[in-house]
């Protein structure tokens, strides 16, 4: 989060957000991270900043300026930080499967699934996306569709500097998820 202090805020077009209103924010870094000890993931909480900052801007274009400017954009930093909590949460228990070993998964494979080798691939890919966040998934789902990262970050509602952010720290955490393999296989 410290990368959020120095970090300029964008704007759903991509352009750096009013400075009123990211400072207004900047402010409220500290109390978001002892609200919210458990969004440990930059990019997520930038992107939460993010849209708070477009709520606000978006109320002052219909509404005029802001009153309470610092109430507001707390409210509106607990509602998404909490919404984008419940729905990883949610997911989760959506796409929980039972817990089978990789040896077991293989084992129950018939011949149609592929050679020893792509099954084998299969089971190691769905080991590494295991431990993907759900925004991660979905990252890494896009760029292996093709997708450059300037469409991924339409889709997510991010810069594109977000999701080249969340590409590098995919690729990290394969480097650590290979080098492990490598080490106990």
């Amino acid at each position: 989060m410290e990368q959020l202090r120095k970090l300029d805020l964008l704007d759903e077009n991509g352009k750096p957000m009013d400075a009123r209103i990211v400072a207004t924010l900047r402010k409220l870094v500290s109390r978001f991270r002892r609200q919210f000890p458990t969004m440990r993931d930059e990019v997520e909480v930038i992107d939460v900043f993010e849209q708070a900052g477009r709520g606000m801007v978006r109320h002052e274009r219909e509404a005029g300026l802001l009153e309470k400017p610092y109430g507001y954009a707390w409210t509106a930093l607990q509602t998404i930080a909490i919404s984008k909590l419940r729905a990883g949460s949610i997911e989760f228990h959506r796409n929980r499967a039972e817990a089978r070993s990789g040896l077991d998964l293989v084992s129950r494979l018939r011949a149609l699934d592929g050679t020893p080798e792509q099954i084998e691939r299969n089971v190691l890919l769905g080991e590494l996306r295991a431990q993907l966040t759900p925004d991660e998934e979905l990252v890494f789902a896009s760029k292996v569709a093709g997708y450059s990262s300037q469409d991924i970050a339409r889709l997510r509602g991010s810069s594109v500097g977000a999701v080249d952010v969340v590409v590098t720290r995919l690729r990290q955490k394969l480097r650590a998820f290979v080098n492990q393999r490598g080490k106990t296989g």
